[in-house]
């Protein structure tokens, strides 16, 4: 997973989403997934993990939370996301699938409140304005470490990528 707070550094701009062109054939490099369709920073990714690069996004605070789970990775995160919206997809509402891919997204949201706790604020925007103001030093003491930040895309994001996201999780579901 890359360091947020390294990663929000970037120069103001450089982490806006761009489509790939129709006949990419690319690997998301978050979470490995086929057919990624968008790039940050020359980076492709997957629609479900574009949200957790893409700071600059004119949305992104509408579409993504940061929440703290050290225990993951962002690409792991990602995967876990795509099995419960998977869920949700296909599973009829009111069935146990349904109901558990409900609950582990609502476990996940709650997670806010602890990234809100540990850096005030659970706002990607907030944190990329944040570390902007850091000095270079601050920075080079982070090289080795590790953080539980991760990037939460929220139901906004899922409901603007809607019908894209379903051809992605309905192609998915049906490969080995």
């Amino acid at each position: 997973m890359h360091d947020l707070v390294a990663h929000f550094r970037a120069p103001k701009g450089s982490l806006t989403t761009q489509l790939l062109p129709a006949d990419a054939q690319t690997a998301c490099a978050c979470c490995g997934l086929a057919g990624a369709t968008l790039t940050v920073s020359a980076t492709p990714l997957c629609l479900v993990c574009a949200p957790a690069y893409a700071a600059d996004e004119e949305q992104i605070d509408q579409h993504a939370a940061l929440i703290w789970l050290p225990q993951f990775d962002q690409g792991s995160l990602s995967r876990l996301l795509r099995a419960a919206w998977t869920a949700l997809l296909v599973c009829p509402v009111g069935q146990p699938t349904h109901t558990h891919a409900l609950t582990v997204l609502d476990d996940l949201s709650a997670r806010r409140e602890t990234a809100l706790e540990k850096i005030g604020t659970y706002f990607p925007a907030r944190l990329r304005r944040a570390v902007s103001t850091l000095a270079p030093h601050h920075i080079l003491k982070r090289q080795s470490a590790a953080s539980g930040l991760r990037i939460l895309p929220v139901a906004a994001w899922r409901e603007q990528h809607s019908d894209a996201l379903s051809t992605l999780l309905s192609n998915r579901s049906r490969t080995p």
